[in-house]
């Protein structure tokens, strides 16, 4: 069955954000007084949204906060103001892109993260490829994020999809996770931020070791010279 409609991760998929989320991270914590942490501790926090970041760093770093809103607002701002001091698009990233606008025109895109939908539109557009999707949704679009398989299941509903020709493309558990929930084919991204190991055990029906490889599937499942 060919593959009419791709959805996206955001971070550690499409785009290396990783130094500017533990610079903000660190900077949150410092704000309360407590240590820096190494990205190693702040690693396996990414990837299910604001609030778990915000909770999982304040719990490595021992730091109790009696207001935990108010941590995730400062981070909000933190971030707001460093999301774009070293975030860049990972190799190959652009040029896929295009290639599949051109190559398969049929083919929709769409972003689904779980970084606030502000964020991760600001993020799309500073790196110059907003203009390829379709639809882009964060963590706060829907009344769910990813593991839940609802923002893939929203999109797909409203985009006229059906999941046998639907495939998320995600470099954690929670993409892939939402991904067999939904019912779509799923895409490991072993580049990102999580242990190709991890992403390896749930059995994802392709694997690709950089994002130009996306390429090669699109042409086999869609049959594309």
């Amino acid at each position: 069955m060919s593959i009419r409609l791709l959805l996206c991760d955001l971070d550690g998929t499409l785009v290396d954000s990783l130094r500017d989320i533990v610079t903000s991270c660190n900077l949150l914590l410092t704000s309360y007084g407590a240590p820096a942490l190494d990205e190693s501790t702040i690693r396996p926090c990414i990837g299910r949204g604001v609030a778990y970041l915000v909770h999982g760093i304040l719990r490595a770093a021992d730091c109790p906060v009696t207001d935990i809103d108010a941590a995730i607002a400062r981070y909000r701002e933190i971030y707001h103001a460093h999301a774009l001091d070293e975030t860049q698009l990972y190799p190959g990233v652009y040029d896929t892109l295009a290639l599949l606008r051109k190559n398969v025109p049929d083919l929709r895109l769409a972003v689904v993260s779980n970084k606030p939908e502000r964020a991760s539109r600001e993020v799309l557009e500073a790196m110059q490829i907003e203009k390829y999707f379709s639809m882009i949704a964060g963590g706060d679009t829907f009344a769910e994020m990813k593991p839940s398989p609802l923002p893939l299941q929203s999109i797909m509903q409203m985009m006229g999809a059906a999941a046998e020709e639907t495939a998320m493309v995600g470099d954690s558990v929670y993409d892939l996770q939402a991904g067999k929930a939904a019912g779509v084919r799923t895409i490991a991204a072993l580049y990102g931020f999580q242990p190709a190991e991890k992403l390896k055990a749930l059995e994802p029906d392709f694997s690709v070791s950089a994002f130009d490889e996306i390429l090669n599937i699109v042409a086999e499942t869609n049959d594309v010279s």
